[in-house]
């Protein structure tokens, strides 16, 4: 399934997303690298509407001066959905997208149906993780096979450098988000948290934390993948995406034969 780029306007500013597929609608939110249109995200237009909203700045996409902190991007998403995608969705959040994503099942959770949360960030407890300063150590923290890497997800420096920017603005220096932290009981929606085994960014206090703290949620381990699961193992988050959206609480349960 092709996916195809759109604009709208939100706080005066352009708002590019992608949308392919038909179905029950599901929200994406990117990784502070950007928008990568990966193959569980193709895989997911078979059965789901998607819509991968492209947070202003990110990509080379005008950026909007009243974007200047997470509140501030979660009211735009909101209000994104609330125009272009309707009243009730699945949400998958990836690391940075993770973050806003909680927030939106937070503060709106008749919105969000199902909700999962690829390796998240704003919970990295006693300084653990980050990603490092050095380019080649950090290319080596996001991947385990980055021969997997396709060629549409090759950004230039320059772009993934001003991504980089932004989401530093964004985050504000938080590792830990003690308010969202603090709300995490009152998560409404069921809840698969995805980590890599290999992954230094998300450490794995991350998602025992959130397992322990939200309501209805499940974790599971992406066995040979660091914090770039969707590339390294693209199969495997596609079949979990898959079950999880489809089954709800039952995914957890043997299927049988």
């Amino acid at each position: 399934m092709t996916f195809e780029l759109k604009q709208t306007t939100f706080l005066g500013a352009p708002v590019s997303y992608h949308v392919g597929g038909s179905g029950k609608p599901v929200l994406y939110l990117h990784s502070a690298g950007g928008v990568l249109l990966t193959q569980p995200l193709q895989d997911l237009t078979q059965s789901h509407q998607v819509f991968a909203l492209v947070s202003p700045g990110f990509d080379g996409t005008e950026p909007n001066p009243q974007l200047s902190s997470i509140a501030d991007y979660v009211a735009l998403v909101t209000e994104f959905a609330r125009q272009e995608i309707g009243e009730r969705f699945d949400v998958i959040g990836s690391s940075f997208g993770s973050w806003v994503a909680l927030w939106l099942a937070v503060e709106e959770p008749a919105m969000v149906d199902h909700l999962i949360l690829n390796v998240p960030a704003a919970f990295r407890f006693n300084g653990k993780g980050g990603l490092p300063a050095d380019p080649a150590e950090r290319f080596k923290a996001l991947y385990v096979h980055p021969q997997k890497i396709p060629d549409h997800a090759r950004k230039a420096p320059e772009i993934m450098a001003n991504n980089g920017q932004l989401y530093e603005k964004l985050a504000g220096g938080v590792t830990v988000d003690e308010a969202l932290k603090a709300r995490l009981p009152s998560v409404e929606a069921v809840t698969l948290i995805l980590l890599g085994t290999e992954d230094k960014v998300v450490p794995a206090e991350a998602g025992e934390h959130l397992k322990r703290h939200i309501p209805v949620s499940q974790r599971v381990f992406i066995y040979d993948a660091a914090h770039s699961i969707e590339i390294d193992q693209p199969e495997r988050v596609s079949r979990l995406w898959r079950e999880f959206l489809t089954r709800g609480q039952g995914f957890v349960l043997n299927q049988g034969d």
